[in-house]
């Protein structure tokens, strides 16, 4: 299934701004490629699924060793951390293009529901993380009230 961007408003003014940013930011990349290194932050784009009994959460990380990813959960919260470690080049080379972002990235997910933090499972697969967050189940207490006179 293909995805399409949606940009909601109808500001023009926004879109000669966004497109005076592209112009300036491709220009100051014609002349130094490591500018974009510098001035992008890195967030792993991320897929949440959801079936009756749990939330599956799979966030591309391609290039961070398994060592490197933290994995923290809460009753309503997911956030995965980590680093990407910059790879060596050919000595004497030089950048002409330079999109790939590395250093330190951090995705905190809100969940709707309350889960089980004590069966969450996470496997780390050709550069795909995927979590298996189980949901808890609704509560259904049912008190019984006692009717006075």
């Amino acid at each position: 299934m293909d995805f399409i961007k949606i940009r909601f408003g109808d500001d023009l003014g926004m879109a000669d701004t966004e497109i005076q940013g592209t112009t300036v930011e491709g220009v100051l990349r014609l002349f130094d490629p490591t500018y974009v290194l510098h001035r992008r932050v890195w967030k792993p784009p991320v897929n949440i699924y959801e079936t009756a009994e749990e939330i599956t959460v799979v966030a591309e990380l391609a290039g961070v060793k398994d060592e490197d990813i933290h994995l923290e959960i809460s009753r309503r919260t997911v956030k995965i951390a980590g680093k990407r470690m910059e790879r060596s080049r050919m000595k004497n080379s030089r950048y002409r293009l330079a999109e790939i972002t590395y250093g330190y990235f951090e995705r905190a997910l809100s969940l709707s529901i309350p889960i089980d933090t004590d069966g969450v499972s996470a496997t780390y697969n050709d550069g795909m993380l995927e979590i298996h967050i189980p949901k808890l189940p609704p509560e259904r207490k049912i008190r019984r009230i006692i009717i006075q006179s």
